[in-house]
Order: structure tokens, then sequence, then C-alpha cells
């Protein structure tokens, strides 16, 4: 009875992740769950649509596959595992671990790389936190927070705010960025979208928005 009631005021936090739009999370989904996702994204001139699909080999075993194909003659793709190795539930909270891996196909010059990193979070009714830490191509890291502006119920509509800070590092290069983004769902539906600032490096700002439903 203990458990049934916690689960019931976590809800919101289990029905979709609400994960970085331009990091990682440790969210996972549920056993034999399918994710299909459609997006949109933009850096200087180039724009492509990824689509991506997840599925859960376990609770705790997440597999994604994303292929990318861009409007101006670039591609790409990747495959990623993700394995939540701790979490902790609480009321009204979720604390979460989990280890990257896989393979990643650069969009412009078509070189695969090997992906690898962890991600930690914790999911609350308020307030989201993530950071995570990846190499592939480059080396990333990404800190976000994010909160709920109005509480809601588990099937009422539901916005999350998030502000992202993402470094990047390829050779001698350096990258930061300052993201703004959006996270709204409703029921197994969410749209989410954000954008990257660049503060150093030279580089172009960074577009993403999507849709996603969950099965």
């Amino acid at each position: 009875m203990k458990r049934a009631l916690l689960l019931l005021l976590m809800y919101p936090l289990l029905g979709f992740s609400h994960e970085p739009i331009f990091g990682l999370g440790p969210g996972t989904i549920f056993r034999g769950g399918v994710g299909v996702e459609a997006e949109y994204v933009k850096e200087g001139s180039l724009q492509a649509v990824a689509t991506e699909v997840l599925y859960g080999l376990t609770e705790d075993v997440s597999l994604t596959l994303r292929a990318l194909q861009g409007f101006e003659r670039f591609r790409g793709g990747a495959f990623r595992v993700k394995v939540r190795v701790w979490k902790d539930y609480d009321r009204g909270k979720v604390d979460a671990l989990s280890l990257i891996g896989g393979i990643t196909t650069d969009a412009v010059s078509g070189t695969s790389y090997l992906l690898g990193g962890v991600a930690v979070g914790r999911e609350s009714r308020r307030w989201y936190f993530f950071a995570d830490m990846r190499t592939a191509d480059r080396f990333y890291a990404d800190t976000a927070v994010g909160i709920r502006p109005w509480l809601t119920e588990y099937l009422k509509p539901d916005l999350v705010l998030l502000s992202e800070l993402n470094y990047e590092q390829k050779g001698n290069k350096r990258f930061l960025f300052v993201s703004p983004a959006f996270f709204f769902t409703y029921r197994n539906l969410a749209v989410k979208g954000g954008v990257q600032i660049p503060t150093s490096g030279g580089e172009k700002e960074r577009y993403a928005l999507s849709a996603e439903v969950h099965f």
C-alpha cells in the first residue's frame, strides 16, 4: 500500500522523463516501452530532420536508434545504450545515475565514433537537475536546471522550462553555449525545443524542435 501511494505521488515524474534538450539525462523508458521522436535541427545554414526510436529492454536498460537526414546533402546517425546503474525513489523525487555507450556518425564527414559517457539527474515535482559527460567526435559536458512553473496532475498538460549550459571541446577548440529550452507533455505526447546560444568559440546558433510519443 505504501509503495502504491508513493508511485501515485510520482506519476508526473514517471510518465515522461523530462531530460535536457541538448545534453543527456539518466532517464530510461519502462520495459517493453517504445518512444518515437521526430526532430527538426538547424545550425547556421545546415538543416536536418532526425528520427529517433527508443526501446525499453528492461526498466533500467534502454536502446536508442537515431537517423539524421539533411536538407543539404548531409546525414548521420547514432546507436546508443543507456544503463541505469543507480536510482533512488522518494516522495516527489527520483534520483538516478546512468552509463551510456554506443556509436555515432558525424553528419558532415560521415566518420563514425565510439560514444561513452555518464549522466546523473534529479526529477522532482518542482525542480529538475541534470549533468552529463561524454566523448564521441569531441568531449561534451552539460548541466541543466529545470522548473515546473505550475504543478499539474498526471493526466493534465504539463510544462517544464529548462536552462542548459553546454561545453564542447574538439582538439584545441572549445565551445560554450547557454541554452534556454522547454518540455511540454500531455499524457504520452511531448513537444520540446530550444536554442543553443554560443558564448565563445565562434560557433553558430543551433535550434531544435521535436515531437515525441511513448507507447
